[in-house]
Formats: structure tokens, sequence, C-alpha cells
């Protein structure tokens, strides 16, 4: 059974579409959004495990890692500064 198509094109379409508008792919711009999140938590004095749980992340460890990735810190030691 063929999968509807609400865009009006394919996913690979949309996903090439997508990329060329806002430079970097649909699932690295969901991660900057939660990050983005998780950032604005910490700030607010959240818990790391917390944090991830409210930005969507699968726990603290791929919070951390990928915060550590992004900005070169850990959820901790940010929420510290």
């Amino acid at each position: 059974m063929p999968r509807p198509r609400t865009a009006g094109c394919s996913r690979f379409t949309l996903y090439r579409g997508f990329r060329a508008a806002y430079g970097f792919a649909p699932s690295e711009y969901q991660r900057d959004l939660r990050l983005r999140r998780a950032r604005a938590l910490l700030a607010e004095g959240m818990a790391p495990a917390t944090a991830a749980a409210e930005a969507g992340f699968a726990d603290q460890a791929h919070l951390t890692r990928w915060f550590t990735r992004t900005y070169g810190v850990t959820p901790a030691a940010y929420r510290a500064a």
C-alpha cells in the first residue's frame, strides 16, 4: 500500500528542500530545538536529568553527549556557570 503524500512530493524531495532552505537536515533541526530547550531549562536551574526529559532526550546521557558535542561543556557545568 502506498504511503500518503500530504506534502505533495516524496520524502526525499522534502528532505532536500528542507536542507536547501534551512542549511541542515530536519533531524539536525529537531536536535537543535531540543538542545535550545534544554539549555533554557538548565539556565533556570533545572536538574540535567529533568531537563533532558522535558526537552525530549532519551535520558541524561543522551543530553550530555549532544550538549557537550555542541556547546563544549557538560549540562551540569553549564547549569553551575
